[in-house]
């Protein structure tokens, strides 16, 4: 009967040892899991915020794009403005005569009094500065 008892300790005492193995093993594995979960978060985080990033970048383009639309909105509806159609300066209502002068903005195409039309910008569609009138002259210099 020791001897069994000798032989059933044995068995258990392996199995012991067989099953702290095991729970060694499992602990490890957890702890790496652990790691690399954090690994995760921390990969995660950093592209969430460079998606934010890019996310914002968009939208400012998108604002920048939809200004520049308006712009050759504006730009593309805006005629040349024929001398007989206009009688008066279009700022001031001066009356054009021999010495009141016409004259064509070059941006907007209104016409315009010297003293409305003095002003001279630089434009993408010219190479020297050319003629514009007081308005245009404004909204280019506030860009």
């Amino acid at each position: 009967m020791a001897e069994e008892l000798t032989s059933t300790n044995m068995d258990l005492n392996k199995k012991r040892a067989s099953w702290e193995e095991e729970k060694n093993a499992l602990i490890e594995r957890c702890l790496n899991t652990e790691s690399d979960l954090d690994f995760e978060r921390d990969r995660a985080l950093e592209n969430k915020r460079r998606f934010d990033e890019a996310l914002s970048a968009m939208h400012e383009l998108g604002r920048a794009n939809q200004s520049l639309q308006i712009d050759i909105s504006k730009h593309t509806s805006r005629t040349w403005l024929d001398d007989s159609a206009a009688i008066n300066c279009t700022a001031c209502g001066k009356l054009f005569t021999l010495t009141v002068r016409k004259h064509h903005c070059r941006l907007c195409g209104l016409i315009f009094c010297n003293p409305c039309s003095s002003k001279t910008t630089q434009i993408a569609s010219h190479k020297n500065p050319v003629r514009v009138c007081d308005n245009c002259f404004a909204e280019v210099q506030s860009r």
